[in-house]
């Protein structure tokens, strides 16, 4: 019996937050209710109160499952690249965006929720709902080794050059995605193409585009020419 009432509650509390990525998603983390939550998951105010304890919780929940799946799949596309190099000392700039850029364009794209992960990505940019100390210790390490490795890797740029294009490559990715998702797809439209976008031409056209403004000369020194 014990067993599955812990079964019955894992479950409730991963109903409401389905149902809260959703919601968040398509009415914004201020507008969004926890009557609109609870409905959609099947659920009472009583169990939001009982898992989470406030909206302001949940949101910091909801978000940090978010990051904390592109973080973990960030880390394993990085590590393999790191592994590979160090066995035929070949580092390369498009295989370390593609592991940068590839985690976040699966994420977009998965079902039921990818339009809604990056609706959620791209409100936690502006939304004063989102708790500022949102990032883990986990999200700090991967960006600073992403930026390690393309400060190595491309040692004409100073540290604060790859940051700026490193944030620049992290808001392409999130635009980029938005612009595809089916409730917007302006991308399809523009290409005059009935078809969505799939993973291997976005991922694609992302590495083309960002790897020429890592390419790109320093800024300080055209400034200083």
């Amino acid at each position: 019996m014990e067993h599955d009432s812990q079964t019955q509650q894992a479950d409730t509390r991963a109903r409401i937050l389905h149902a809260a990525v959703e919601v968040f998603a398509n009415r914004s983390f201020e507008s969004a209710t926890l009557k609109e939550i609870t409905e959609a998951a099947g659920a009472n105010i009583a169990a939001v109160n009982y898992y989470f304890r406030s909206k302001d919780e949940l949101i910091r929940q909801v978000m940090a499952s978010l990051l904390g799946r592109m973080t973990r799949a960030r880390d394993v596309a990085l590590t393999a690249y790191e592994k590979s190099v160090a066995n035929d000392g070949k580092p390369g700039l498009e295989p370390l965006l593609d592991a940068l850029i590839r985690p976040m364009v699966q994420l977009g794209l998965a079902n039921p929720h990818g339009a809604a992960n990056i609706s959620l990505l791209m409100q936690a940019r502006v939304s004063p709902a989102v708790p500022a100390d949102l990032s883990s210790a986990e999200d700090d390490t991967i960006h600073e080794r992403f930026i390690g490795a393309l400060t190595r890797l491309l040692p004409q740029l100073s540290r604060k050059e790859i940051i700026w294009r490193y944030d620049c490559a992290r808001g392409a990715m999130v635009f980029v995605l938005a612009d595809v998702s089916p409730n917007i797809r302006q991308i399809v439209r523009l290409a005059d193409t009935a078809r969505q976008a799939d993973e291997e031409t976005i991922v694609r056209e992302l590495i083309a585009f960002i790897s020429q403004g890592f390419l790109a000369s320093s800024a300080g020194t055209e400034l200083a020419g």
